[in-house]
């Protein structure tokens, strides 16, 4: 597996990986006004790292990077649980090495993942999509 910076013939596979993603992610969410134009309004301005293995991409993770804010980071469905999304953040920790997030509280998977990864829990609010943890992994030393 090969992490990069995103390349223009990526985006078609990007664009679909990203829409099943966040269908199967959210099954208590409406996504029917989801669609695969979401990928490039979404990542507008953002770092995007991309897993990838020849042409097939398996993940993507996306950063604000004036805040090390970790947007989105998704891997393919039939993906999970392989050490993509822990590459992923790996990738973009050397790049950021202070990352934060917020997770959605019903995202029990995701929390799980993010905890194993070291992140902590700086507080907890309400969004659009309902209650989320702001969560940070901080670099050694805690800065």
């Amino acid at each position: 597996m090969q992490i990069t910076l995103v390349r223009s013939q990526q985006l078609p596979a990007l664009r679909a990986l990203y829409l099943a993603s966040r269908r199967a992610a959210f099954p208590w969410l409406d996504t029917s006004g989801y669609a695969l134009s979401d990928f490039e309004r979404d990542t507008r301005d953002e770092q995007v790292l991309v897993a990838g293995e020849g042409a097939e991409v398996l993940g993507f993770i996306a950063v604000c990077p004036p805040d090390q804010f970790v947007h989105h980071l998704y891997v393919a469905p039939d993906r999970l649980r392989q050490g993509i999304g822990r590459a992923l953040l790996r990738a973009a920790r050397w790049r950021y090495p202070a990352l934060h997030l917020k997770c959605l509280v019903r995202n029990r998977r995701a929390l799980l993942f993010y905890r194993a990864m070291g992140f902590t829990c700086l507080g907890q609010g309400t969004g659009a999509h309902g209650e989320y943890y702001w969560l940070a992994l901080m670099p050694a030393g805690g800065r």
